[in-house]
């Protein structure tokens, strides 16, 4: 059925329903509230079941005519709008169908072109890859045959090389040794010449040398003997004219101007057992034995009786003179004892004792001393 009767049914279905519904309609009977001239009244008869008389109601027509079309209008609206909801909604099925079917007729139409077309073109593909497969055996057979010229020229061409450079290699070797036997030969001519040279100069060298020898050993041996004599003789002359001199102490020391510096010197304190001291040629006019010293910490002064009284350590830095020899000086003149003192602030200091007295052993080398002067504050 075409779209022309379906519209057609749609409308006399709505004309229709518009007539069903304002045949359908219920009147309400309200009081005229206007002016009376504005209001429309009609009579209806109206029959009591128990008065059994007529009865007149007045109703207004205005006021149920206006309620009448508002109930009409709306009823009409919404039985409308659902009918044209339900058709648009049909329709919109309808549409959707039709154009589907289309859409799935023309895609079929479509799909078998392309299968066609796509059918084609792998029949085209296959055939060329075919032909590509063909040239390419082709190609793959003439490279084939190309490498194996190629091969085969190389092999011949490195087997020529091969042949040539041993040869160039002979060649060469021959040459240098050719070269060598040459250089070798005259080497050994020049070798033997300068051989012969040195032994000739060598020769003369040595006579020479010899007798060179011979004049300077005549000679030493003159200069020997002549030496010999003259140590005898001065040896016989210092025996009687420059004997060795014992001092006592440094103050002995200090008479001879030979001897005047501040030193290491030998003292002999009994005039037979001799001793290192050292003598102080500069403090207070000089001439002081140095009977004990200390100056860094070197020497262990925790000894015991038999080291002190023998005395230890090392005279050029730090010692104990010794106790004995204390007691031989002191005992055999008068002495004087001086002590300087230098703190850690450089500060020097000194004390000097008129009186100074070592006892012997058996006083356990009692110490006197007396009459003291300086600047240092110390008590002995």
């Amino acid at each position: 059925m075409g779209n022309n009767g379906l519209k057609t049914n749609r409308m006399e279905k709505i004309i229709g329903l518009q007539i069903i519904l304002y045949m359908s309609a219920n009147v309400d009977g309200n009081p005229c509230l206007k002016s009376s001239s504005e209001c429309q009244e009609i009579r209806m008869p109206l029959v009591s079941n128990e008065l059994k008389a007529p009865l007149v109601a007045e109703l207004d027509i205005t006021s149920m005519n206006k309620q009448l079309k508002s109930y009409i209008s709306d009823d009409i609206q919404l039985k409308f709008s659902k009918d044209i909801k339900d058709m648009v909604k049909s329709e919109q099925n309808n549409l959707k169908t039709t154009m589907l079917k289309d859409y799935t007729s023309k895609m079929k139409k479509t799909k078998e072109g392309y299968d066609m077309k796509i059918s084609d073109m792998i029949q085209n593909l296959q055939a060329k890859e075919v032909k590509v497969q063909e040239e390419m055996s082709e190609v793959y057979k003439d490279l084939n045959a190309s490498e194996a010229n190629f091969n085969e020229k190389m092999t011949d061409l490195l087997s020529g090389f091969e042949q040539k450079q041993e040869s160039l290699k002979l060649a060469m070797l021959s040459e240098y040794l050719s070269k060598l036997q040459v250089s070798h030969d005259t080497n050994k001519k020049q070798i033997i010449d300068l051989a012969n040279d040195l032994k000739s100069q060598f020769a003369n060298v040595s006579r020479n040398v010899k007798d060179e020898l011979k004049e300077v050993n005549t000679y030493l041996q003159t200069q020997t003997k002549e030496l010999e004599e003259w140590k005898t003789n001065l040896m016989e002359i210092m025996k009687d004219t420059l004997a060795p001199q014992k001092y006592k102490d440094c103050s002995y020391v200090r008479g001879n101007q030979l001897k005047s510096r501040s030193g290491v010197y030998i003292i002999y304190p009994d005039s037979v057992e001799g001793t290192l001291t050292y003598c102080d040629m500069t403090t207070d006019v000089g001439g002081w034995t140095v009977i004990h010293r200390r100056i860094d910490g070197t020497t262990n002064f925790d000894r015991n009786w038999n080291e002190y009284k023998e005395g230890f350590g090392d005279v050029e830095k730090e010692y104990w003179l010794g106790n004995k020899y204390l007691n031989i000086l002191t005992s055999s003149g008068k002495y004087e004892l001086r002590v300087d003192l230098v703190d850690t602030n450089n500060k020097k200091t000194y004390a000097v004792y008129k009186t100074f007295v070592v006892g012997d052993e058996n006083s356990k080398f009692k110490l006197t001393i007396g009459d003291y002067t300086g600047t240092a504050d110390i008590c002995l």
